[in-house]
């Protein structure tokens, strides 16, 4: 079976090899289009359900098993690749790239993802292909074209073969157990936070959270989370899941941390600042469309926010700095402004499982994952104290 390799545009190839090196550009492309090799389940709180779980993974014929260092984290991984049989014949759907993204890993075909889907009717077997025009899936439509216009959301068409298929929450029946997916890298960034009860914590990008309710977690719900971000319908998963785990230690504001920074005099202890970026570590990616004016303008928002949380910390406080992106702009030239600019020293990180470190000062005790080094998302972590 021919490996799936990303369409990526020749500017944002040509900087990748520029910066990270071809040998670390040619495996992270080989790599960033399947879906991570290892998965891991975040236990929460309840560690006694553990086996249970890993049995229950292992039910539903995915290989399962306790992290070596971290006992709240089930390992787990993707089944596939598979071929997927269509025939020239067979009428097509197509979906837009996040869709086809997440059918290629054994998603079904929802509505609001279709793109097009003409003369469809139900019961037919179709292909369904990306807007990139690589074909991610076979499947069997639930409704007619006409239906599939009038209605806003559900299912349109069910997925029967597809390259990958990954677990998830729902298939597994977890929906209610006190677990969810947390890549390895993000899991790293709380523990290296290393909160405390009585500590005033600010996650200032927070949503959908999951960093979040880890930060509540290892306080014993003690610690005072202020938890901001700019999309009020992301962070209310956020408060979802507070109420699913009985969080009442998190409280979540809507806005702009660069804007609340103006406005606030509380300081806090420690700052998660994991700001939007361009994404370029997470798997799967069949298409890529982002050129290098695009992270050059990324970058002046990270450095805009880290600049607002600057003046939030306390002196002696701890920021920790992590992006689910690769690019040495975004987190490289970011940790040297803020050491330049900020008054931010770099320090150790407790938790390390990468020996990946930067690509610009090798002295620097970062952390990087890159797809094809690494079985997980591409990461980067630092942690910066404010000097005295």
């Amino acid at each position: 079976m021919t490996q799936q390799i990303p369409i990526v545009r020749y500017d944002l190839l040509s900087y990748l090899s520029e910066t990270l090196g071809d040998t670390l550009t040619k495996r992270y492309i080989e790599a960033v289009a399947s879906p991570q090799e290892m998965y891991t389940l975040h236990i929460f709180n309840k560690y006694e359900q553990i086996d249970r779980i890993v049995e229950i993974l292992k039910s539903h014929g995915y290989s399962a098993s306790i992290h070596s260092k971290f006992q709240n984290l089930i390992v787990t991984a993707p089944r596939g690749p598979f071929p997927v049989n269509v025939d020239d014949e067979l009428k097509e759907i197509i979906v837009d790239n996040r869709a086809s993204e997440m059918i290629f890993q054994g998603a079904d075909v929802f509505i609001p993802g279709i793109k097009r889907a003409n003369k469809i009717k139900k019961g037919d077997m179709v292909k369904v292909r990306g807007q990139h025009g690589i074909i991610v899936a076979k499947a069997e439509s639930m409704m007619n074209h006409s239906e599939m216009l009038e209605l806003k959301k559900g299912i349109a068409a069910k997925t029967i073969e597809s390259r990958y298929q990954v677990p998830n929450i729902i298939e597994l029946g977890l929906e209610k157990e006190p677990v969810y997916f947390q890549s390895l890298p993000a899991y790293l960034v709380s523990m290296n936070i290393k909160p405390e009860p009585n500590e005033r914590i600010l996650d200032c990008c927070a949503a959908p959270g999951n960093k979040t309710i880890h930060l509540s977690e290892l306080t014993g719900n003690k610690a005072t989370i202020i938890a901001v971000d700019r999309s009020t319908k992301r962070l209310s998963k956020l408060e979802q899941k507070c109420h699913q785990f009985h969080l009442t230690n998190i409280r979540t504001i809507a806005g702009n941390i660069i804007e609340l920074s103006k406005k606030w005099t509380m300081k806090f202890n420690k700052i998660l600042v994991d700001p939007p970026c361009t994404a370029l570590g997470l798997r799967p990616k069949l298409s890529i469309d982002i050129s290098h004016d695009m992270i050059t303008s990324i970058t002046k928002y990270q450095k805009a926010i880290l600049f607002a949380c600057n003046k939030l910390l306390k002196e002696g406080g701890y920021i920790v700095y992590s992006t689910c992106s690769i690019t040495t702009d975004e987190n490289e030239k970011v940790i040297k402004y803020a050491l330049s600019d900020l008054n931010l020293e770099i320090v150790e990180q407790e938790y390390v499982i990468s020996d990946l470190q930067s690509l610009i000062n090798t002295s620097w005790p970062v952390q990087r994952f890159i797809p094809g080094i690494h079985k997980t998302v591409g990461y980067f972590i630092a942690k910066l104290r404010k000097r005295d």
